[in-house]
């Protein structure tokens, strides 16, 4: 005999008995644990630790400020010399890379990819 599990459920509900099926007998189990309190609480601290971490959230916005200016006057402060020295970008001792342009999109393709993994795979499990 199969009853409906709405059914299954207001009869036990009521009577507390609804038969000898495996569908019965689940949902006792079930409504006896759902009837017990649980057995932990949580510490006296745990709000002052949730409003700690909220905080440190926010705090984060300001380091980008800083992170964002700083950038910028490193790029100004490029420029202005750049323009008060009259300087000239030549490759220099560096020539020898010019004549390998496979090694170079390698090298920040390889880069580039490790930066990726890092993200996907190792960051996500730091926690």
């Amino acid at each position: 005999m199969n009853i409906g599990d709405e059914e299954l459920q207001n009869q036990i509900e009521k009577t507390g008995l609804a038969g000898d099926e495996l569908d019965a007998q689940s949902y006792k189990r079930v409504f006896n644990a759902l009837k017990k309190e649980p057995e932990f609480q949580l510490p006296g601290n745990f709000a002052d630790k949730v409003i700690a971490r909220i905080e440190i959230k926010t705090e984060s916005s300001g380091d980008f400020f800083w992170i964002a200016f700083g950038i910028l006057a490193f790029v100004v402060a490029a420029i202005v010399s750049v323009v008060l020295t009259d300087f000239k970008f030549t490759f220099g001792a560096f020539k020898f890379i010019t004549g390998y342009p496979g090694l170079i999109v390698f090298g920040i393709v390889f880069i580039l990819g490790l930066q990726w993994l890092d993200r996907k795979l190792v960051r996500p499990s730091v926690s």
